[in-house]
């Protein structure tokens, strides 16, 4: 009897260079997620046979070329993408620079070992660098900024997996020390390139940023879901008077899409779809009012020393001035409105 493995192997052709080569992807109904961070990141899996448990199933989401370097998720490998004319513009791209034998694609996807069932994380690393890259070879405004988006993420999530699991380093390049040296060779071709997990949230950060600022008036629940995404990069980084922010804006969006709902059902407009989304915001709007209140105490916290000194700079003033001032000074609306009570209260007991 046959042992029983998670990994489904595929021979296919590369839809750039026509290569036949054999890609894996992991039967989704051996594992669940189990343990799942609050940026979506899955730290642990159960898996139905305990033997697999070493098994990352994010390891196998970038399929990866050896003879190209083409790496994109397997739905393009399929054929199944929507974005044919912009994967023709990397294509044409991609060809020219793979075929350099000094240049980054292929130095990077030459030390890409996907021969074996088990990836190694510095692999995985670099198929998705390559993936980013590669999407990058085109000018903004045709790049699929949700796919680099998502890409940015999953990068910093192996960059996080890479230190949490302590995951060994294989086959480093030879005239390394380490693959992080190696990805550091690379930074004169590539001055941003990510070399760690904050790195790669940072751009993340801004990529999901562009993806809501063009999504605005599109699909609310869209627009929200990212907005959820971004408090949590935002909180990751610590970066939580943004984050607060961010969650008063998923407030007021989710109060509006709530009104745009109740309207539709009271004239009988799609019913099921509204009350979908009024079932949605109402969810939406009582976790983001705990949240804001959480938050809201850790900024107030964070920032309240530094802001104390500002008030004991500022001389004789009233309450409104110190508002006012810390308000000039970048401080979060919550500190600066608690100084001023605060301030109010003591000038009153003198």
């Amino acid at each position: 009897m046959a042992k029983e493995t998670p990994f489904v192997p595929v021979k296919i052709k590369c839809p750039f260079c026509d290569i036949e080569s054999t890609q894996r992807y992991i039967k989704s109904r051996m594992y669940q997620p189990d343990v799942v961070e609050e940026d979506t990141h899955v730290a642990t899996y159960k898996w139905e046979n305990p033997e697999f448990a070493q098994i990352r199933p994010n390891f196998y989401h970038i399929w990866h070329c050896p003879t190209c370097h083409f790496c994109d998720e397997k739905e393009v490998f399929r054929g199944e993408d929507k974005s044919k004319g912009k994967l023709e513009l990397i294509k044409e791209k991609l060809l020219i620079h793979s075929r350099m034998p000094n240049s980054m694609i292929a130095r990077m996807g030459e030390t890409i070992d996907f021969s074996k069932d088990a990836y190694s994380v510095d692999s995985v690393i670099l198929a998705h660098l390559l993936a980013i890259h590669e999407q990058e070879l085109l000018s903004s405004s045709m790049r699929q900024h949700p796919k680099l988006a998502r890409f940015y993420l999953r990068l910093a999530w192996l960059y996080r997996e890479k230190a949490t699991l302590a995951l060994p380093e294989e086959n480093i390049p030879t005239g390394f020390d380490s693959h992080s040296a190696f990805l550091e060779s690379f930074k004169t071709e590539w001055p941003g390139i990510p070399v760690s997990e904050d790195q790669a949230l940072e751009i993340s950060l801004a990529c999901y940023q562009d993806v809501l600022n063009n999504a605005s008036g599109t699909d609310p629940k869209y627009e929200i879901n990212i907005m959820n995404l971004l408090i949590a990069i935002l909180r990751r980084s610590k970066r939580n008077a943004e984050a607060l922010r961010m969650v008063r804006a998923v407030f007021s969006a989710a109060t509006k899409a709530r009104q745009i709902a109740r309207a539709a059902l009271q004239k009988g407009v799609n019913v099921a779809q509204h009350q979908n989304l009024l079932n949605f915001a109402a969810g939406v709007i009582d976790k983001t009012t705990e949240l804001a209140e959480q938050l809201g105490e850790i900024v107030f916290n964070e920032e309240l020393p530094a802001a104390k000194e500002a008030v004991m700079n500022m001389g004789p003033v009233d309450a409104k001035t110190v508002v006012d001032k810390l308000r000039e000074l970048k401080f979060s609306d919550i500190t600066c409105r608690r100084l001023g009570k605060m301030f109010e209260k003591q000038a009153a007991r003198k």
